[in-house]
C-alpha cells in the first residue's frame, strides 16, 4: 500500500490556518478555484505572455503533427492528392468568379433601382409642394 499524502480537510485546514488577511482586504482564493483561473502576472489582470506563447507552440505543434499523420494515413499517392486538390482550387476559382460577377450585377441592379426610387420621391415631392 502506498501513501498518498495528507488528506484533503486535513491540508486544507493547515492553508487556512497559514495564510491571513489584512482588514478591508479581499479573502485568499481556494485552491480548487486558483487551479482552474487564468495565471495573471499581479493583481491588476495583466496576461503572462510566456504562458501564450506556450500554449501558441503547443498549437501549432498539434497542427504540424495532425497534418503529418494525415499525410502518412492518406489513402492516395502524392501525385493524385496534388492533382486532386488542382482541380478542386480550378473549380473554386471558377465558381468564386462567377459568384463575384453575379454580385456586382446584382449591387448595379440594386443600385439603379434606388435611383429611381429616389427620383420618383423627389418627383412626388415637387408635386406636392406645387
Amino acid at each position: 500500500m502506498s501513501y498518498a499524502g495528507p488528506s484533503r480537510a486535513s491540508a486544507a485546514s493547515n492553508r487556512a490556518s497559514r495564510t491571513t488577511t489584512a482588514p478591508g482586504s479581499r479573502s485568499p482564493r481556494s485552491s480548487a478555484a486558483s487551479a482552474y483561473a487564468p495565471t495573471t502576472s499581479d493583481a491588476r489582470g495583466e496576461t503572462d505572455w510566456q504562458e501564450v506563447a506556450l500554449f501558441g507552440a503547443g498549437l501549432a505543434l498539434g497542427v504540424i503533427l495532425g497534418a503529418g499523420g494525415a499525410l502518412l494515413t492518406a489513402p492516395r499517392t502524392g501525385a493524385e492528392t496534388r492533382a486532386a486538390l488542382g482541380a478542386r482550387a480550378a473549380r473554386l476559382r471558377r465558381s468564386g468568379a462567377r459568384h463575384s460577377q453575379n454580385a456586382w450585377d446584382e449591387l448595379r441592379d440594386e443600385l439603379r433601382q434606388a435611383k429611381r426610387k429616389l427620383k420618383n420621391r423627389k418627383r412626388r415631392k415637387q408635386e406636392m409642394d406645387a
